[in-house]
């Protein structure tokens, strides 16, 4: 944010300084091809650009607020293109993921999350309310663990637990706990229950690394980039959606059908779409 911030004002910086030299009748000379400003020149002008700068901070801001929506557009656009591929590699991973899926419908929503963000766990109350509110979609979740070498621990052990059949239960707890770490994680597997040798052979399996890899490569592939993050159907929601959001992004998908959803790998089943020849 910081250097988004920086790169914003010294665009903004020169823009402000022809538009106050103008304003306040005090033109820069025309330079010809190949001149540069001599060293009055400069100063003027970044006397000018300071102490307009100065008197109205707030441009900025806006400058910067301008800067950050223009990437957001191109991201999402971005993120748009790769949605099919999205769907096609999740349709591919249906067995690997079946234990990280809640519930069951018409439409789903994917949550790309991290055992130590903070939002996540914010989000949780949420996400269990819709989950009581609408027995008619689901929820799948995926581990991103992107925040520290700690969140890999949790992630580990949330595979196992998934193993076990007892993924949602572990899940939960987990997010609930506060700070994750390889001890609290352990400590929440043996509290709900699960065959401790069996969770720290699978935490040390290759198939576990391999299978958080491959999460967190979707993840960036689809263009992720904190959590959580919300994907359902077409619609995205990137950060903590409050239960009115969440539920708008489900009812919007259930009138609009899902285009990224119908895949050759699975023209009739791609996860958000109520009726696929809606799109």
């Amino acid at each position: 944010m910081t250097k988004l911030f920086k790169i914003g004002a010294v665009a903004l910086a020169a823009s402000v300084g022809a538009f106050t030299a103008t304003k306040i009748w005090m033109p820069v000379p025309a330079l010809a091809e190949g001149e540069a400003f001599n060293d009055g020149q400069v100063k003027s002008i970044e006397k000018i650009v300071r102490d307009y700068l100065i008197a109205h901070p707030e441009v900025l801001l806006e400058a910067q607020e301008a800067y950050e929506k223009k990437n957001e557009a191109k991201r999402t656009e971005a993120q748009m293109t790769r949605m099919p591929e999205f769907y096609k590699a999740l349709d591919g991973m249906k067995g690997d993921l079946a234990a990280f899926t809640v519930g069951s419908g018409d439409v789903t929503m994917v949550e790309f999350f991290d055992y130590n963000c903070g939002f996540c766990q914010k989000t949780l109350p949420e996400i269990m309310k819709l989950l009581d509110d609408d027995k008619h979609f689901k929820l799948l979740f995926l581990e991103f663990p992107i925040l520290s070498a700690a969140s890999q621990d949790a992630s580990k052990v949330a595979v196992a637990a998934a193993r076990q059949g007892k993924y949602f239960e572990y899940h939960k707890l987990m997010l609930s706990t506060g700070h994750a770490s390889k001890d609290t994680a352990l400590k929440v597997a043996e509290k709900i229950g699960l065959d401790m040798n069996k969770v720290k052979t699978d935490m040390a399996s290759p198939e576990t690394e391999a299978l958080i890899a491959k999460l967190s490569e979707l993840g960036r592939k689809i263009y992720v980039d904190g959590t959580p993050s919300f994907i359902v159907g077409d619609k995205t929601y990137p950060g903590a959606g409050t239960l009115d959001q969440l539920k708008q992004l489900i009812d919007d998908t259930r009138k609009d059908g899902c285009k990224a959803c119908v895949t050759d790998a699975a023209p009739a089943t791609g996860a958000g779409a109520k009726d696929p020849k809606k799109s």
